[in-house]
Order: C-alpha cells, then sequence, then structure tokens
C-alpha cells in the first residue's frame, strides 16, 4: 500500500488488508495515510523516479553495478553514448511528409538559407548576412533587427 501511486491501487490493497485485519485498516487510519502512503502524500514528489526510463537504465545497469565507481561512470557514459547515436540515427532517417505545400516552404527557405552567411557573436546573439545586408537575430529575446522574428 505505501508503494502504490494512484488511490485506486492504494485502496485495492487496504480493501485486502481490512478483509484480513480490521484493526490494522484502523490503525493505518489513526496515523493518517499522508504520512506513509504516496498515493495520499501532501508534498511533492518530482524527485521520486516514477519513469519507465529509469526503469529501463536500472535494467541495463544491474551487472555493472557491482564495479567501481569510476568503471560503472565511464560505462554508463559510453551506454547513453550509444544510445544517443542510435536515436540520432532513426531520427536522421526517418521521413514524415508535411504535405506539398510545407513540403516546397521548406525547401524554398532552405535554398534561400545557402545564401545566408550566420556567424555567432554569443550563444544567443547571431549576425545574419544576406544579399549584402547585416541584421541581427536575438534568440534570447526571440526578436530580430527588423523586428520580426
Amino acid at each position: 500500500m505505501a508503494k502504490a501511486y494512484t488511490v485506486e491501487k492504494f485502496d485495492y490493497h487496504m480493501a485486502e488488508v481490512e478483509r484480513i485485519d480490521k484493526r490494522v485498516k484502523d490503525y493505518l487510519i489513526n496515523i493518517g495515510y499522508e504520512r506513509w502512503s504516496r498515493a495520499h502524500c501532501t508534498t511533492n514528489r518530482t524527485l521520486t523516479m516514477t519513469s519507465n526510463i529509469m526503469e529501463s537504465i536500472n535494467a541495463v545497469l544491474k551487472a555493472a553495478r557491482e564495479l567501481p565507481v569510476l568503471p560503472l561512470l565511464e560505462y554508463i557514459r559510453q551506454l547513453i553514448g550509444r544510445w544517443n547515436v542510435t536515436n540520432q540515427k532513426s531520427a536522421i532517417e526517418s521521413f514524415t511528409d508535411l504535405g506539398g505545400k510545407y513540403d516546397t516552404m521548406l525547401m524554398d527557405n532552405l535554398e534561400l538559407s545557402y545564401r545566408m552567411k550566420v556567424t555567432s557573436s554569443t550563444s544567443y546573439l547571431y549576425s545574419v548576412l544576406d544579399k549584402g545586408k547585416q541584421r541581427m537575430v536575438f534568440l534570447k529575446d526571440r526578436t530580430y533587427k527588423c523586428g520580426r522574428f
């Protein structure tokens, strides 16, 4: 019951406890569910990992847990690097058809962008040279020197 993430699951387990011994249920009610139950917790639970991502990582690291700290960290670094390469390759090879109008618009913008020279001043300030005109793009403020973004 304490580890149940939903109230429905908690209630299911509580009903089973009540069938076995009603005194246990009464005792737990007196303590207050919010003090020991995840499903009834009133505090911020964002530090509790409940995602399938964490379950996947735990399963992959089962054998590596016995390693000393530095080799374990290196193993994790290489593992995540391999996953990133695989995911990037999958993303590059995927194709989504947006429709004729939008595909044409993207291709036109791609051709126009080849004629521009972009240089960065900072991580959020860029200078764009297009047809002899220099314009500044401010990514942080999402503004453009001409007033449009």
